[in-house]
């Protein structure tokens, strides 16, 4: 005969979060990589077309994106060192650098960069889980 009982299995809830920590590090990292290979490529052409002379507005305005470019992968890539070694300064980071590029974009009139935003908040929530957990585990 088996035990059958008529109370409710009573299980703890766990939150786990969506990433794994060193999936999350990884994405993060490689996400300012690509923002400071991006600015590189755009330091490059800048640097091309103040050579030639023929266009110096637009070199100028390249420079200034290719700055932009690799400042915003910098804080990205220190983001995710910062995480990876588990302080908060890291949401610091990362949300300076979206604000950094919001504001950026709007300064020089260009779309928004909603895809990266959006990555960013995602970040940001998965860093704020791992911090509650952590402090739970200590």
């Amino acid at each position: 005969m088996q035990h059958i009982t008529t109370q409710p299995r009573i299980s703890a809830i766990t939150h786990q979060s969506v990433f794994k920590k060193q999936t999350f590090v990884f994405a993060l990292a490689a996400l300012g990589g690509l923002t400071i290979l991006a600015g590189m490529v755009s330091l490059v052409s800048a640097i091309i077309l103040l050579s030639n002379a023929a266009m110096p507005s637009l070199a100028s305005t390249l420079l200034t994106d290719a700055g932009m470019d690799i400042v915003t992968g910098l804080l990205m890539v220190t983001g995710s060192r910062a995480f990876a070694k588990g302080k908060f300064l890291a949401v610091w980071f990362c949300g300076g650098s979206l604000l950094l590029d919001s504001f950026y974009s709007l300064i020089k009139g260009y779309p928004l960069h909603y895809i990266f935003i959006g990555l960013g908040c995602l970040f940001i929530w998965q860093m704020l889980k791992f911090r509650t957990e952590w402090e739970t585990l200590q």
